[in-house]
């Protein structure tokens, strides 16, 4: 069974969000499993280090129609790296000398492009596909142009779209569909805009979502973004299936970060000793006794910050912890930061941008870990913090709800802690309720945390779910 992963980014070459990870984990492990092979097709970014990409062989130079130039330049190459082949699609013109990999004027230009130049290109791969996998909207035009323009080439080929986060769909003026020197199809336009998202769920074979949860979510009015009645079509062709973490890089038993590795047997001693390093390397002369809660995120609507500004004066006025936030985004929500921190200075601190080390030191030293998203496709930090014992949480949406249970304190199940409304008291509520155990039931809180770092997240589970939807769907015809 032969796989092409088609996609914007990919670990450890170019990462801008979660996407990354996903592509840069999830082949190797599929290739672990019986007679799969999957290779990745990305763009040769100029942010990708060279030092990643200098062995790379160029396979082809090609020229391919699109926009208004007959002959726009197409280099393919092609580079091992962890035991995957990957593919690169090379342009001066729209991925090399940019300042950024999104968010350019002519984004629509440029992921055209790449779609148009990933078809003409996959000929010369020497690789006889049996399922192109494309990912979010920048490569979601595919499966339509496998169907119309390039069906004559790929009529045999089966397509899986995969949705990392709704919100974002690619939409552009409904003149820029001409860029694809394709005919007008309904199964792009949208409210009078083209919409590469939207062609891809109405002309992909298969759908899958990153959490099961987010698969159910993604077909009401509150979360469908607008495609919620062709989602519901496609109701019973959509999966959701958990992403995993990257177990080299996240596992504290080898985390070249910490300053103590720990396991599950000596998790005690080893929080203790990164919770003092973690406060040496900040500068604070926090208690180390004192219960750590911690935010990785970035400092957008999205994860619920809203709910903190709400009611965190009200917290921290009342309880006994110290709290830490790493992360960077809107103006709004690093300034209120900011300000938290110079009201409460001996129990609040802003790490306003992104720090490897000191993320990985959050996990490894925090004792509970807030994720009061808004909404959640999937959700890496609380399943890092799961691997670390640190105990999330969360709100009860996406892959927050599907990865983490409840402590009942009657019954003793759980491994976490939740609120399902999106209310900032019902937040506190539960947050008042997690410091009571951890200050009052060391017993239970030691359950809970070894209860979390025994859990699986790794993505060889994840891996065994799109080896079986990759079988069902060569069975079935296209749609």
């Amino acid at each position: 069974m032969k796989i092409l992963f088609i996609a914007a980014e990919s670990s450890p070459f170019v990462k801008v969000g979660g996407l990354a990870d996903v592509i840069g984990s999830l082949p190797q492990a599929l290739k672990q499993e019986k007679n799969v092979d999957v290779r990745v097709l990305l763009p040769l970014y100029s942010q990708i280090p060279e030092s990643l990409v200098s062995k790379k062989k160029l396979l082809k130079k090609l020229f391919i129609k699109h926009d208004a130039n007959p002959r726009e330049y197409v280099g393919l190459y092609t580079l091992m790296w962890d035991h995957v082949r990957f593919y690169f699609i090379d342009s001066p013109k729209y991925f090399r000398h940019r300042s950024s990999i999104y968010n350019q004027v002519d984004d629509a230009k440029r992921f055209s492009y790449f779609q148009l130049a990933c078809l003409e290109a996959m000929p010369y791969l020497d690789y006889a596909f049996d399922i192109v996998h494309v990912h979010d909207w920048h490569t979601a035009m595919i499966p339509l142009l496998m169907k119309t323009e390039y069906a004559s080439l790929y009529r045999t080929i089966k397509s899986v779209i995969t949705i990392h986060n709704l919100a974002y769909q690619g939409m552009f003026p409904i003149s820029d569909y001409q860029m694809f020197h394709m005919e007008f199809d309904y199964r792009f336009e949208f409210e009078g805009y083209l919409n590469f998202l939207k062609a891809g769920l109405a002309s992909s074979d298969f759908v899958t979502t990153v959490s099961p949860t987010y698969a159910k979510e993604i077909i009401t009015d509150y979360f469908g973004y607008g495609l919620q009645r062709l989602l519901r079509l496609r109701e019973s062709t959509i999966q959701g299936i958990l992403n995993g973490i990257p177990s080299q890089e996240f596992d504290p038993a080898i985390d070249k970060y910490l300053v103590q590795p720990y396991t599950v047997a000596t998790w005690k001693d080893g929080k203790s000793v990164n919770k003092i390093a973690f406060y040496e390397k900040l500068g604070l002369s926090f208690d180390p006794s004192t219960l750590l809660l911690t935010m990785v995120t970035r400092l957008v609507s999205q994860k619920g910050l809203d709910l903190v500004k709400r009611v965190f004066d009200e917290v921290m006025a009342k309880e006994n912890i110290k709290f830490i936030i790493i992360g960077d985004g809107e103006k709004e929500y690093v300034d209120y930061f900011h300000d938290l921190m110079s009201r409460y200075p001996d129990k609040v601190y802003l790490y306003a941008g992104y720090h490897n080390e000191y993320a990985h030191l959050a996990y490894a030293a925090s004792d509970l870990f807030l994720m009061p998203s808004k909404f959640e496709p999937c959700g890496l930090g609380q399943l890092i913090a799961l691997k670390y014992g640190t105990l999330p949480l969360v709100r009860e949406t996406g892959g927050l709800k599907d990865t983490v249970i409840p402590y009942n304190e009657f019954d003793r199940t759980g491994h976490g802690f939740s609120f399902t409304h999106y209310n900032a008291h019902d937040m506190m509520h539960v947050l008042h309720y997690a410091i009571t155990v951890y200050q009052n039931d060391p017993f239970a809180w030691e359950m809970l945390v070894e209860r979390a770092m025994n859990l699986d997240f790794s993505w060889q589970q994840s891996a065994k779910q799109y080896v079986s939807l990759y079988k069902n769907l060569l069975k079935k015809k296209r749609i």
